[in-house]
């Protein structure tokens, strides 16, 4: 049984607004993965599911809930059941190729933020209506 709440990656309970813009980032993680075991359709059906559940949240038993706070699963200490990390060591250098990748990778990433803010805070405001009517 698919749970909508973890296919958009939002708590239980989620508003309807946060579960929309939760919906428009998977659905760019899912475009960009191309191919991946969940698709736009299971994307649309999870929001409709969220929507559909916003007024009855607290009352549904139906759909299995993820716990808020992950850090109860972290032992508060090590001991019998909770062995420390062994360190072990490095088995390959990293190379030029890998270098590159890493910054190609960062630099796409950067130009992405740079593009969005520029779009969301650069307008132009010509002071009177275009012929095509615009005001800005």
């Amino acid at each position: 049984m698919r749970n909508p709440y973890l296919l958009l990656g939002v708590d239980y309970g989620t508003p309807p607004d946060l579960a929309r813009r939760h919906f428009a980032r998977a659905a760019r993680r899912i475009r960009r993965a191309a191919g991946g075991p969940v698709g736009i359709e299971d994307l649309n059906w999870a929001l409709h599911e969220v929507q559909s559940r916003a007024a009855t949240a607290a009352d549904d038993v139906s759909v299995y809930r993820v716990p808020a706070n992950p850090a109860v699963f972290n032992p508060p200490s090590h001991g019998l059941f909770a062995v420390p990390p062994i360190k072990l060591p490095r088995t390959t250098e990293t190379s030029d190729v890998d270098r590159a990748a890493l910054a190609d990778g960062l630099a796409e990433d950067v130009g992405e933020l740079i593009a969005a803010v520029v779009r969301a805070t650069a307008t132009f405001d010509y002071g009177y209506r275009t012929p095509e009517g615009n005001e800005s």
